[in-house]
């Protein structure tokens, strides 16, 4: 059970052989483990650890009874760190490649925040490929429209930079004629320091001709502040 399997390397010291006799084997059948209810809260033990916002608070207290044994004499920290930084290649991976049919259900979908908010490593890759998969359709999707929300929660600065860096103005103002999407767009333009050029080309779109909804209508009273 994934109890068993978090519980497992969360214990041994050895996390050279953990990696040879359990990460390795994860790597081969991902796609079955993350279609898993199981194999889901498995990755999100290993990639976020004693988090009580992805993991049940039942196993991180049974995970505690084992810290103070004799055995173990690796500091937990670098434990966790180690076994984070052997798990998250192949998941940063697969989520990157399956990021469109991962995001066609809400179960699989939110697997995509938790990766970017915990796992190590670059998150550029898996962040272009989900703004590539942005259209005015796509962002009515709930399992799109609630990992873009998370994620500008936590890597807000590194999506929102993309988002302005990658994305054209027509794209950009395509977006506000989803009700989700013009929530998006306020959302990128609300964090942090943004061009004048952003904010003039939704104002020369004429946001206020837009599809009617609460989303475009916050966007646009933000914009005429």
């Amino acid at each position: 059970s994934s109890g068993i399997n978090a519980e497992y390397g969360d214990c041994i010291d050895d996390t050279v052989q953990v990696r040879k006799t359990v990460l390795s084997e994860i790597q081969t059948c991902l796609d079955r483990i993350v279609m898993s209810i199981s194999g889901r809260k498995l990755l999100r033990y290993l990639i976020a650890g004693r988090e009580s916002s992805q993991t049940h608070c039942q196993v991180i207290e049974s995970l505690k009874v084992g810290e103070d044994n004799s055995v173990s004499k690796k500091d937990p920290e670098t434990r966790r760190r180690e076994i984070l930084n052997a798990i998250s290649p192949p998941v940063l991976s697969y989520c990157t490649e399956n990021l469109e049919s991962l995001l066609l259900d809400n179960s699989t979908g939110s697997l995509i925040p938790t990766v970017v908010e915990h796992a190590s490593g670059d998150m550029t890759p898996l962040l272009k490929a989900l703004i590539a998969h942005l259209t005015t359709e796509t962002m009515e999707s709930y399992p799109v429209h609630w990992a873009l929300k998370k994620i500008l929660n936590t890597e807000a600065n590194l999506l929102r930079d993309l988002i302005l860096d990658t994305v054209g103005p027509e794209t950009i103002s395509s977006w506000v004629n989803s009700n989700r999407g013009a929530w998006t767009v306020l959302r990128v333009l609300e964090r942090g320091e943004v061009g004048a050029s952003a904010k003039d080309a939704l104002k020369l779109a004429g946001v206020a001709s837009f599809t009617e909804s609460k989303g475009r209508d916050a966007l646009f009273e933000f914009l005429n502040r």
